[in-house]
Order: structure tokens, then C-alpha cells, then sequence
């Protein structure tokens, strides 16, 4: 079945990550195997076989695009009037991630742990779900550009940056 098929408008959107403090993040191939590994990272309530004990759902506003981009390399030959732009298949896409600001909330708390440390690379999976089949797309990132707003007027807002590591540290599965 193609991907393209599954994801469609009217599905929900989660977003998970592995809730460990110190978090062995899967290894390329595991990111495109469902049994034993995605799965494990994506909570029931999405189709998926984990539990608090394994993964944990980040409260986010929405799900911001996800994926992979195409890039370009682009070169020139000093002297000559030569050069050319190369395609470069599947840079993975940062996701800039917006979420209600809650001190009390797990995922949160991991998530500013990571971001202040710079150096934690763990395992966050987007699930999209229709109630029976599951779309998982896994990835390996660090946490970077944490901002709070605060607001007194509005509901306090986190916001930060998940960056992929690894040009192919990403992979698509499905529980059908």
C-alpha cells in the first residue's frame, strides 16, 4: 500500500518520543521496522503497542510538516563558466514545534532537558492514525531552539525546534 494513500486530511496526528533520560535511539533500520520498534514508540491510543513505560505523547498544537526535503548542491569550476546544481534526495525537514506550556507534563520536562544539555539524540515517531491503521514516520533528533512565551494575557506557549541527525536517520512503517 502506498504511503501517499494513508495519509490523508481527517486522520489524526500525534507525535511521540521515547521517554527514557538517557534514550538509546534506534538504529536506521530499526526506524522502518514496525513490529518490536516503532511500535513500541507510539501509544495504544494511536494504534500503536507502547505504553508510559516506553514512549511518551508531546502535547502539540499540530503536527507541522514532516519528512524529507529535497536539496541541492551547487558547484563552479574557478576560471571556467561552468557549474551545475546537483539533487540531493531526503535531507530530513526540522519541525518547529509549538506546545501549551505545562511544568508538570513528562514529555515537556524531557524535552528541556535535551535542549539545554544540546547533546541528547533520541527517537520521536509522527502517527497517523484513522482509528484501525497506523503511518509511522520515525526519525532521530536533538532538541534545539527553546523559547517560552509567556504571555500573561494567553495560555504560556514552549516552543522548540526538533532537528534531525543523520542523512537517512528516518523511516516509514505501517502496522498493515
Amino acid at each position: 500500500m502506498a504511503l501517499i494513500n494513508k495519509v490523508l486530511p481527517g486522520y489524526v496526528g500525534t507525535l511521540w518520543m521515547q521517554d527514557e533520560v538517557t534514550p538509546v535511539p534506534l538504529t536506521d533500520a530499526q526506524l522502518s521496522t514496525w513490529t518490536a520498534q516503532v511500535a513500541n514508540l507510539i501509544g495504544t491510543s494511536a494504534g500503536g503497542t507502547g505504553t508510559g513505560s516506553t514512549c511518551l505523547q508531546i502535547p502539540v498544537e499540530n503536527i507541522p510538516p514532516f519528512g524529507a526535503d529535497d536539496a541541492v548542491a551547487a558547484y563552479a569550476v574557478a576560471g571556467a563558466r561552468t557549474g551545475a546544481k546537483i539533487t540531493t534526495q531526503n535531507q530530513v525537514t526540522s519541525m518547529a514545534i509549538t506546545a501549551a506550556w505545562n511544568s508538570a507534563d513528562p514529555a515537556l520536562l524531557l524535552i528541556r532537558g535535551d535542549g539545554y544539555s544540546g547533546s541528547v539524540i533520541r527517537t520521536y515517531v509522527v502517527a497517523v492514525y484513522d482509528g484501525t491503521n497506523t503511518v509511522a514516520y520515525a526519525f532521530n533528533a536533538r532538541v534545539g531552539g527553546m523559547t517560552w512565551d509567556l504571555n500573561t494575557a494567553t495560555e504560556s506557549k514552549f516552543n522548540f525546534t526538533l532537528h534531525p541527525v543523520g542523512g537517512n536517520s528516518y523511516g516509514w512503517s505501517t502496522n498493515s
